[in-house]
C-alpha cells in the first residue's frame, strides 16, 4: 500500500503540525469518510462502527510519525466478542481495517461517547509493526488499559515507543446508528521538554469529552484548528501546519494477488477444487471485495504456477 490510486476521492485530510513554544508535536486527522466506507464494506453498524473508525484514524497517524514513507500495522487483539481489529495504514494516506467479528451487537447510548471496551476486551495486546521500506521491521507490543482503542494506543507509543503521548480519537454515531463524524488527534513531545504541561492539560481536555464535544455539535467536520482548539484551548493559536495530504479507505488486493493465493495452495489442492466443479471464491478481509475463479481459471493458476512458480498474470 505504498500510493493512492489517481482517481482517489475523499473530503478526509492528515495534518501534521507543530506547537514550535512547547515543542510538541501534533497530528491531526478527519476520517469521516474512511469511517463511512470502512463500515459499508464490512456491513458493521453501531458501535462496531464506531470500533472501527476510531482503530483506522489511530493507525493514519501511528503511519505519519516519520518523514518517510511509512507503512503501519496495527493489531487490537482483545479478550471480547469482537476478537480483533486489525488496521493497514500508509504515510501516503491510505488505510484500511477489519474487525473479526463485525456482526456483533454494540449496546449503544445516544449522544454519549460509545463504549467499545465490552465488545472488544478490557484485556488485549496492542501490537505495532512498522515498516520504513527497509529491509527490517520494526515492532513492539504493550496490553491494553481499557480496551478504547485510543487510550491503548496512547499507552503504547508512551510505554513501548517511550515517547511522552496524548491520543484522542472519536467516531460519532448518528441518530440511525450510521456515522456522523469521525477524527482524531496527536501529540507528543520529549520528556523534559517545555511541552510536558501541555500535554498534561491536553490529556484532561480530551478525557473530559473535548473531540467527542467538538465532532457532536456541529452540522459539518470540523477543521484542523478547531480541533486543535477543541483540545489546546488559547495554546492552538500557535499551531503551525507543516503538511496536509489526502485520507482514504484504499486496498491494494486486485486478482492477481488473490490468484497468487490460491497458487500456495499446491498443485493438489487445486486439482481437487477443480474435481469438485464448482467456483472457488477469494475475499479480501479488509475491504470484502470478492474473487471468483471457474474451473478453467484454477487450471491456469495450476498449470502456470507448475511451470514458473507464479501465478498467471
Amino acid at each position: 500500500m505504498n500510493a493512492l490510486p489517481p482517481d482517489a476521492q475523499s473530503g478526509d485530510l492528515i495534518a501534521r503540525c507543530l506547537l514550535p513554544g512547547y515543542s510538541v508535536r501534533v497530528v491531526i486527522a478527519t476520517t469521516t469518510d474512511v469511517a463511512r466506507e470502512a463500515a459499508r464494506r464490512h456491513e458493521a453498524r453501531g458501535g462496531v462502527a464506531a470500533a472501527m473508525g476510531r482503530a483506522a484514524t489511530a493507525g493514519l497517524m501511528l503511519a505519519t510519525l516519520t518523514k518517510g514513507d511509512e507503512r503501519v500495522t496495527l493489531q487490537l487483539l482483545g479478550t471480547g466478542p469482537l476478537e480483533s481489529i486489525n488496521v493497514d495504514a500508509a504515510a501516503t494516506g491510505g488505510v484500511r481495517v477489519y474487525v473479526k467479528n463485525p456482526a456483533i451487537a454494540l449496546p449503544t447510548v445516544p449522544g454519549q461517547r460509545v463504549v467499545v471496551g465490552q465488545a472488544l476486551g478490557r484485556t488485549g495486546v496492542v501490537n505495532v509493526i512498522r515498516d520504513l521500506s527497509l529491509k527490517e521491521r520494526f515492532g513492539g507490543r504493550t496490553d491494553f488499559v481499557d480496551g478504547e482503542i485510543d487510550t491503548d494506543v496512547e499507552h503504547y507509543l508512551t510505554h513501548s515507543e517511550q515517547i511522552d503521548s496524548v491520543l484522542s480519537c472519536e467516531t460519532v454515531l448518528g441518530p440511525e446508528l450510521g456515522i456522523a463524524a469521525s477524527a482524531g488527534i496527536l501529540l507528543q513531545t520529549l520528556p523534559g521538554s517545555p511541552g510536558g504541561d501541555l500535554l498534561k492539560t491536553a490529556r484532561a481536555n480530551v478525557r473530559a469529552g473535548a473531540l467527542d464535544r467538538a465532532l457532536r455539535h456541529r452540522q459539518s467536520a470540523p477543521t484542523v484548528a478547531e480541533i486543535a482548539r477543541a483540545v489546546l484551548g488559547e495554546a492552538a493559536t500557535d499551531l503551525m501546519i507543516l503538511d496536509v495530504r489526502p485520507v482514504v479507505f484504499f486496498c491494494p488486493c486486485s486478482r492477481q494477488r488473490a490468484a497468487s493465493s490460491v497458487a500456495l495452495l499446491g498443485s493438489h489442492e487445486i486439482e481437487t477444487m477443480i474435481d469438485e466443479g464448482k467456483d472457488t471464491t477469494v475475499t479480501c478481509h479488509f475491504c470484502r471485495e470478492t474473487y471468483v475463479f471457474a474451473a478453467a481459471n484454477l487450471e491456469a493458476i495450476r498449470v502456470h504456477s507448475e511451470r514458473t512458480g507464479t501465478p498467471p498474470d
